[in-house]
């Protein structure tokens, strides 16, 4: 056993692998799949295989790579390891590390010194790990080997190192270690970087991809020392290396060794390389024979290729590129001669996928090899999928059939699950391979197991399929009434690889079309129930087990409906409570099989004398709508009416044939004038058609009416068949719509802040700005121009006029323009303003002078707008925006604050004018017209009233009182000394009244 070892000198990603022609999955148990963990940051995981010890062939194991992993090795940083993780797993951290290097660097004396000869950190020890029938290699290809021991030139000429005997031998081989400092001599070798075991012993002398190197195992071993750096391993044969034509071609990036076998087992082997850059980076695959003998024609077997492209770019319609993956599959149809490739696409923007291929082997057992591709970097979280493929006689079948999802998520880099892949080996023995998926961004392996697979072949038989209500031949138990019998026989038979005796449920409806609640027309003779279930034991030494079930036709009386087809249906599944005995998980039924059986019986109708049924059959249709708007969501009511004036017309059908771009919604139902017609949404020679169940038969004189809702934006084909043998078409009925281009835009703006408020508590203006908060305070305009649809619009010119300055005063100071969406902008206006040139560079520019606040003069206007300031004009233009699409522009600006505090306590609106202007739209069909609009937005400069409470000082109001109360004694003492208080006051009305009266009382007394 040689291992085959690939001398390459670049990176890339495409991959190539190879499965035979016969290739099926779908039954991975995601319920216990097996995790195993690995150092943190270790990259644990980044390749892994099966391990398979030779002294106990029913053991086996894991060997995990972690070329980032920390070892003993004295003075080596993250050298890499290789694990040993056992099966079955009894923790999660139950892996071990492989002692197969513990040294440090080797030494050398140069001038006196000691330097390192090699260097082993960060050499990505366990990047390649393989094995083969207790056989392990694991290789470094970031090794470096000291070239001029003078210079300490070193160059990355890789190693690797071999494990026989259960790791009990080890030894190193490093072909590309040499002293000869020369590129031919070893270069960057990177040796290891691929690696593989072939039975291959003869080499082909001629130029191969990069390099190849093999050599025995034996060989390796035998005489190794620890001490012998410089080695030529006997019978180590390599190829010439390629050409200087192919450098950074990536030419070797990926390949794999194919063995094919003679009748008479001679050996021959190709060797497919990847080569990602060549062909003007389009990428190829080379394939090239290892040796001689691959000259000769091999007719024993014909592998074919699959091809993985994870960067391939898919363009839908019209839309921008889209980085999703594609995987190529070549079946090879005669030696070297393949058909054209089956292609397997990527749903994952930069998912990556095909960044890992791996065959699986039968997983399922149905004699077709199965594929797993994995996409590392796929999902809304980045964590990886793998996508499981299943294989046909003609090659992979096009939908994956189980998809594993990394349940990981990583901070600094992403989980990357899926991005190594290994299976075809049976990790549990239950003759079902296993797959192997590493998650190195998140140092994890998982191992999933396959569960077995039952397929059941199943049949369904009615007798008689016609049923004569007047052949009443069959007597109802304990009783004496006859009625119309049907004969229901259900047959199933068992097949399936390690699986036991298995019971099974058998589900039987019987008139499964009517609806819950209506009266089922035949039921079962024993229970008269519509609904059996029923266990059934079946196993796989048995041909087959039958059960026959009585059924009657109930009276005629009992049931109105003798046209619509009697549906009796058979389901089966497995019984899912636990796994049998010696099973470690539970079967699953083949995704493949049919699980659903369905059949019909119909009654008899009496069609006349000469038993012949001649229809005539009549249909008219006619739309709530005559347009259709492009994007809209165009649903349509179809109105349907179908007659028969003739005799009864068999398997009466309504066709209604739809466009590739209408989808059916379905009939409707809540009318009470509406027929409830059975429709089912059939593909017939690529045509998509809508078939509706009239009856069987349709009586004469019958009159249908039905509505279809359907989304649609093309013409529409009514027809109504039936299988009657004369007359049973009717005329066909063609409907078209026209279409149209309508779109409603609209902009809208909003100012962050509204209104800003003058002064600002503890700023003063400066002389030389140099920060934005020397200028004013932040002011921002939100511009938003929203698609309402129902149509996109594909270019469309936004203008703003920004108010920059007026009177060599600076107003709003524009500073940045964000956008977000399909825009861009550029500004049309040529002025003497640095806006968005840098950062206050007019600040200290000759043109520009602060005016003082004495002479600052109040604008003629409060509102301040394009119409009377000078503004800055921009144009942006709006590439394509779809239904309820936005692309959003945000000017960042600066108040120039100066400028109003010079004009104080004078309020200013500040309104910026948007418009825009629709100029296409992506679309054949013109529209009638394009919208457009304008609007302004205004940002409020007022000032604030100012806060007195406590602008005076106490003791100035105390004083101010003491002194007024002072000057009011003042004014009281001199008014007193002048006799202002002592004055007579003048005599009153009254007083001279009572005067008068005692005067006259006075003279008569005396």
């Amino acid at each position: 056993m040689y291992p085959c070892i690939f001398r390459v000198c670049y990176r890339g990603f495409l991959l190539i692998f190879s499965i035979l022609c016969e290739a099926a999955a779908f039954n991975l148990d995601l319920e216990k799949p097996t995790v195993y963990n690995g150092p943190e940051g270790s990259y644990f995981g980044y390749s892994l295989d099966f391990y398979h010890p030779t002294q106990d062939r029913n053991t086996m194991s894991l060997l995990v790579g972690a070329p980032k992993a920390n070892t003993s090795q004295p003075g080596i940083v993250e050298g890499g390891a290789v694990y040993y993780c056992p099966w079955p797993a009894s923790d999660p951290d139950s892996c071990r590390q492989i002692p197969f290097d513990k040294a440090n660097n080797r030494m050398i004396k140069v001038n006196g010194t000691r330097e390192p000869l090699e260097f082993k950190s960060h050499q990505w020890f366990g990047a390649t790990v393989r094995t083969h029938k207790g056989k392990v290699v694991a290789c470094a290809p970031l090794y470096h080997w000291r070239t001029v021991k003078v210079s300490s030139e070193m160059d990355p000429v890789g190693t690797c190192y071999v494990a026989v005997q259960n790791f009990s031998a080890y030894a190193e081989y490093s072909p590309c270690r040499t002293n000869n400092p020369d590129p031919e001599g070893q270069g960057f070798c990177q040796a290891g970087f691929s690696v593989d075991f072939t039975k291959v012993t003869n080499l082909s002398p001629k130029p191969c991809l990069r390099q190849v190197i093999t050599a025995g195992v034996a060989e390796i071993l035998n005489g190794y020392s620890l001490k012998t750096i410089l080695r030529k391993v006997q019978g180590e044969k390599q190829t010439v290396a390629a050409s200087d034509a192919y450098d950074d071609s990536y030419l070797g990036k990926r390949r794999v060794c194919l063995f094919t076998v003679w009748l008479s087992y001679v050996l021959y082997a190709e060797l497919v390389a990847g080569v990602p850059r060549g062909a003007h980076n389009f990428g190829y695959v080379s394939i090239q024979c290892l040796y001689q003998i691959c000259e000769f024609m091999c007719t024993h077997r014909l592998d074919d290729v699959l091809v993985g492209a994870p960067l391939y770019m898919d363009r839908e319609f019209e839309s921008k590129p889209r980085e999703v993956g594609r995987v190529y599959l070549y079946l090879q149809e005669d030696v070297l001669l393949f058909s054209p490739p089956i292609t397997l696409t990527g749903t994952h923007l930069f998912g990556r996928y095909g960044s890992a291929i791996a065959p699986l082997g039968d997983i399922n057992q149905d004699g077709y090899l199965d594929v797993a591709i994995g996409a590392p970097f796929a999902g809304e979280d980045r964590g990886g999928r793998v996508f499981i493929y299943n294989g046909q006689k003609s090659g992979l079948m096009l939908q994956a059939s189980q998809v594993l999802k990394g349940d990981w998520a990583s901070s600094s880099i992403p989980a990357g699950f899926g991005f190594t892949l290994r299976g075809d080996s049976d990790l549990d023995n239950n003759q079902y391979p296993d797959l192997l998926v590493g998650a190195f961004g998140v140092s994890k392996v998982v191992a999933y197991r396959a569960r077995p697979v039952v397929t059941v072949d199943a049949q369904l038989i009615l007798t008689p399929r016609i049923l004569n209500p007047e052949d009443k031949s069959c007597r109802m138990p304990n009783s004496d009434v006859m009625v119309t019998c049907l004969s229901v026989n259900v047959c199933a038979k068992i097949s399936g690889i390690g699986i036991p005796d298995y019971v099974g449920e058998m589900d039987l409806q019987l008139d499964w079309l009517k609806q819950r609640g209506a009266v089922k027309r035949i039921l079962f003779m024993d229970s008269h129930q519509h609904h059996r279930t029923q266990k059934l034991v079946l196993g796989q030494g048995d041909r087959q087990h039958c059960h026959n079930y009585s059924v009657y036709l109930r009276d005629e009386e009992e049931f109105r409906d003798k046209l619509s087809p009697i549906s009796v249906t058979l389901n089966y599944s497995l019984d899912q409570n636990s796994p049998p005995p010696g099973l470690q998980l539970r079967p699953i039924l083949d995704h493949y099989s049919k699980t659903f059986h369905h059949e019909q019986a119909n009654i008899l109708l009496d069609c006349g004398e000469d038993n012949m049924c001649i229809p005539d059959l009549k249909l008219s249709a006619k739309m709530d709508r005559t347009e259709l708007i492009i994007g809209d969501d165009n649903l349509l009511m179809l109105i349907v009416s179908a007659a028969n004036e003739g005799e009864g017309a068999y398997e009466a059908e309504l066709h209604v044939t739809l466009p590739t771009e209408a989808d059916y919604i379905g009939v409707e139902r809540r009318r009470e004038d509406l027929q409830r017609l059975n429709c089912e949404h059939r593909t017939e020679n690529d045509t998509r058609v809508v078939v509706c169940d009239l009856g069987n038969p349709m009586v004469a004189d019958t009159n249908v009416r039905a509505i279809f809702i359907l989304q649609i934006n093309n013409i529409l084909f009514v027809s109504l068949n039936s299988s009657n043998k004369d007359n049973s078409r009717s005329v066909r009925v063609n409907l078209t719509l026209s279409i149209a281009a309508r779109a409603q835009v609209e902009i809208r703006g909003v100012s962050h802040p509204a209104q800003v408020v003058l002064p600002f508590p503890r700023w003063e203006p400066k002389e030389k700005p140099v920060r934005e908060d020397d200028v004013g305070p932040q002011v921002q305009h939100i511009y938003e121009l929203h698609n309402k649809g129902p149509s996109a619009i594909s270019r469309t010119v936004l203008k703003v006029g920004w108010p920059s300055w007026y009177r060599e005063e600076h107003l709003l100071y524009a500073l940045q323009i964000i956008t977000d969406g399909p825009v861009h902008c550029s500004i049309s206006t040529l002025q003497d303003t640095p806006e968005l040139l840098g950062f206050l560079r007019n600040s200290s520019g000759p043109a520009r002078h602060r005016r003082s606040v004495s002479t600052a003069q109040s604008y003629n206007s409060k509102i301040l707008n394009c119409s009377n300031i000078n503004c800055l004009m921009v144009e942006c233009v709006v590439d394509r925006l779809d239904r309820g699409q936005s692309a959003v522009i945000k000017f960042r600006s600066r108040l120039w604050a100066h400028t109003f505090l010079q004009r104080r306590n004078d309020h200013y609106t500040l309104n910026s004018t948007v418009s825009f202007q629709v100029m296409s739209m992506p679309y054949r069909i013109k529209a009638d017209s394009l919208p457009h609009q304008s609007k302004s937005i205004g940002t409020f400069v007022v000032w604030a009233i100012p806060d007195v409470s406590f602008a005076i000082p106490l003791w100035v109001i105390i004083l101010a009182i003491l002194l007024g109360l002072l000057v009011l004694a003042m004014l009281s003492l001199a008014m007193w000394k002048c006799g202002f208080f002592d004055r007579a006051r003048p005599p009153k009305d009254d007083d001279v009244s009572d005067r008068e009266q005692l005067t006259a009382e006075k003279s008569t007394d005396a």
